[in-house]
């Protein structure tokens, strides 16, 4: 008995260890080979923690999924402060903030249709920029501008990246959950 235990545990280890890795690839390609010629990257983590929480919430045990998705908005937000030389745990706090937001507002909603997932990420976009905005920025801070020229330029790559990431990420879990 004690032998299938250290098996399940290494087993879950292990997949942990290839969440980890594949979250630091994807803030690795997020901060470097994504940026625009503006020179802000397109928000690819936010999409796709708001899209881990949809397909979560779809599922027959949406509380283990939905702890997926958090520990994707703390690898991933982790892996950005590293990545872009911010102070340690403000791309983390700002994707977990904006990742409960969005858990607290389509918790209770029927998710089909494209316009659910539209409404997540552009509400975490929002919350995702105006967090780093004050943890990241002098005070006092031109909203004006810091709108203009950051967040709606972001809001508007995260909107196009939203449904190709949705719908892709709902048929590959889609896929693992049917084989399990």
């Amino acid at each position: 008995m004690g032998d299938s235990q250290s098996r399940r545990l290494e087993e879950r280890l292990a997949r942990e260890g290839v969440r980890i890795l594949a979250l630091i690839a994807l803030a690795l390609i997020q901060a470097t080979l994504l940026l625009t010629p503006l020179g802000f990257a397109l928000p690819l983590l936010v999409v796709l923690v708001v899209s881990r929480i949809l397909v979560g919430l779809a599922t027959p045990f949406p509380d283990s999924e939905l702890s997926y998705a958090l520990r994707w908005a703390i690898y991933g937000g982790l892996t950005l402060d590293l990545l872009t030389a911010s102070p340690l745990g403000v791309h983390a706090l700002a994707l977990l903030l904006a990742a409960l937001l969005v858990i607290l507002a389509t918790r209770r909603l029927q998710l089909g249709g494209p316009l659910i997932p539209l409404l997540a990420v552009l509400l975490a976009t929002l919350i995702y920029e105006i967090s780093l905005a004050l943890l990241t920025q002098p005070l006092p801070l031109e909203w004006f501008s810091y709108s203009r020229f950051v967040i709606l330029p972001t809001t508007l790559l995260a909107l196009i990246l939203t449904l190709p990431i949705y719908i892709t990420m709902r048929w590959v879990l889609g896929m693992r959950t049917d084989r399990d």
